[in-house]
């Protein structure tokens, strides 16, 4: 029933992923970019939803403590979201006896409530006994695409602000 629900959960992605991680991972590792620029970009396109240096969302994972300076780690990450998604913030669907449809990450689970955190950041907590089906999405919360139409100069810019160690000053 949940394929029915949601049917593009879980297509396959093409293999042009592959090659758009080694093309930014050759652009950002043959010049310096600029963490102040990058500051700009990185607010834009990420801080609604990622915390990084106490400013950000809540929306996705802290990123402060994350392997910024791992390309092999950050790049997957970024530029193909649902390859690995991090635990705790799978999107979980959820089919209630009285027909409502409800989507959020999994915050708790007993053997009589479920409680699922909305991206708005409030809580619906649902009785077990109302729950027909629930349904883990292989798809990240993360939109793919985050960088397209950025130059090469923006990505090293961006890069060099999500790699840095300690927040910039303006």
């Amino acid at each position: 029933q949940a394929r029915n629900l949601w049917p593009s959960a879980g297509e396959a992605k093409p293999t042009t992923q592959a090659a758009e991680i080694a093309r930014v991972r050759s652009v950002v590792e043959g010049r310096p970019g600029s963490p102040y620029r990058g500051r700009e970009l990185y607010m834009q396109r990420c801080a609604a939803c990622h915390k990084l240096f106490h400013k950000g969302g809540q929306i996705g994972p802290n990123l402060t403590h994350y392997q910024r300076n791992d390309l092999d780690t950050l790049l997957p990450g970024i530029l193909d979201p649902s390859r690995e998604i991090r635990e705790g913030f799978e999107q979980m669907h959820v089919q209630t006896r009285d027909g409502r449809l409800l989507s959020g990450f999994l915050t708790d689970r007993t053997d009589k409530l479920l409680i699922l955190r909305g991206i708005d950041g409030s809580d619906t907590v649902v009785e077990q006994s109302q729950v027909e089906s629930t349904y883990v999405s292989p798809r990240s919360l993360m939109p793919e695409g985050l960088l397209a139409g950025l130059t090469d100069q923006q990505l090293r810019d961006f890069f060099a602000y999500l790699r840095i160690g300690q927040p910039i000053r303006n």
